[in-house]
């Protein structure tokens, strides 16, 4: 049967997901408990999961939404036949059509995943571009010294919450698929992230004027790594290197809490020069998610 997933599933739920992860990438990184928990209590909003469960949960939609954005985003897990994979599926997509009309959709798989890709575009998603999972193993200790005229400092998310939504709308906004939240919606939103590294939040400034930020996330804790959550210079400083005192500000900030990696995602297409900008730091690729998008 179709039902309604909650936290009594979460353990359940993880084999499943990572049944599936690891069936079809063998050096996939494990998801940990506290990633599935966040998968369904939602993000911003309360989530919508469904589960088809025979004898066992089969296969699982976790739907996230994000009504200022009219975004909804469904991860699908499967380790049940095709027909059963379709049947959850199309049971999902009709629950977004009966609730979320109107909005758009946007959801991902490991680009090793033929038989989700094919259901993708059976459904008649359409492809938008590839992101990479990078990863950089081992890192350095030891902060970067600044050049005269420059600082990165800690801050405070919430007391500079006004300085920091500045810096990321406005670093973000010629990114592909980048929508702006208003100063409330977006600080409520980091806010509600229960994976925010709470010392992580980082403030770079040319001659006292806020030029870029970098703001951490302790989501691969579980993997004794940490994680980029946002990295933006605004425009008008690009080209002094702050993209790269900030990334290397943030692994020397893991290296400090004693993480052994660090991660982060690019968007393969981003012409900002960010995917060079990783690799020559260090990071690798070990995951491409392919994404895909419609509207219900």
């Amino acid at each position: 049967m179709i039902r309604v997933a909650t936290l009594d599933d979460a353990g359940e739920l993880l084999e499943v997901c990572n049944k599936h992860e690891f069936r079809v990438d063998p050096d996939f990184e494990a998801m940990p408990l506290s990633e599935i928990t966040e998968f369904l209590n939602g993000y911003e909003e309360p989530a919508h999961t469904l589960v088809l469960d025979v004898g066992g949960i089969k296969a699982v939609m976790f739907i996230q939404t994000s009504t200022p954005r009219n975004r909804v985003e469904p991860d699908f897990f499967t380790i049940g036949t095709k027909a059963q994979s379709k049947e959850l599926f199309d049971a999902g997509f009709e629950w977004l059509s009966e609730n979320r009309k109107g909005f758009d959709v946007r959801t991902f798989c490991n680009k090793r995943d033929t038989e989700l890709l094919a259901l993708f575009e059976e459904s008649g998603l359409s492809f938008l571009r590839d992101y990479y999972k990078m990863i950089k193993e081992p890192v350095e200790k030891g902060f970067p010294e600044l050049p005269e005229g420059i600082i990165i400092e800690s801050v405070d998310l919430k007391e500079q919450s006004s300085v920091l939504h500045m810096l990321e709308t406005e670093s973000f906004s010629g990114h592909f698929g980048y929508i702006a939240l208003g100063h409330d919606d977006w600080l409520a939103e980091k806010v509600a992230e229960p994976q925010l590294d709470q010392t992580g939040t980082f403030v770079a400034k040319v001659n006292g004027e806020p030029a870029g930020l970098l703001i951490s996330s302790d989501a691969r804790s579980d993997v004794s790594g940490g994680w980029v959550d946002k990295l933006g210079v605004l425009e008008k400083f690009r080209g002094l290197g702050l993209g790269k005192l900030l990334l290397r500000w943030g692994i020397a900030h893991a290296a400090e809490k004693g993480y052994k990696s660090v991660g982060l995602g690019v968007d393969t297409g981003n012409e900002s020069g960010a995917l060079q900008l990783y690799e020559n730091q260090g990071f690798r690729p070990t995951v491409v998610w392919r994404g895909y998008a419609t509207t219900i």
